[in-house]
């Protein structure tokens, strides 16, 4: 069976339902502290069996709040959901990764917090 690994940040999603898909293997905190940011968020590393990977994807891309994404990683290919915006790459198709990146900054995302080709080989780090 292929498990597919990643991350969600609990306070990224508008409802939990799609957590129920998965199996949360660590739960850790970061505390924010900014001005404009205050509060905890919680990620979750998460292992995904391959059949509910679809049901997955479809869940998280209503369920995930406008300017975040999840990542789900499985044997070198990697899955990004945006709200309503979903790419599938590996490590060697640059072009899709800068699309994918591209379009993260221009719904908000830092380009720092996108490090897809570190994610590829490391889904946790």
């Amino acid at each position: 069976m292929m498990v597919w690994r990643g991350v969600v940040i609990e306070e990224s999603l508008e409802n939990n339902d799609v957590l129920r898909l998965v199996k949360i293997v660590d739960t850790s905190e970061e505390t924010l502290e900014k001005e404009d940011e205050k509060g905890v968020l919680h990620f979750h590393k998460i292992e995904l069996d391959d059949d509910k990977r679809d049901e997955f994807v479809r869940k998280a891309n209503s369920s995930i709040k406008q300017g975040w994404y999840i990542h789900i990683v499985n044997d070198g290919t990697m899955t990004v959901i945006f709200r309503d915006r979903t790419f599938t790459f590996n490590k060697y198709q640059k072009d899709k990764i800068d699309e994918s990146r591209d379009y993260g900054v221009s719904i908000g995302i830092l380009k720092e917090q996108m490090d897809f080709e570190v994610l590829i080989d490391d889904p946790y780090a």
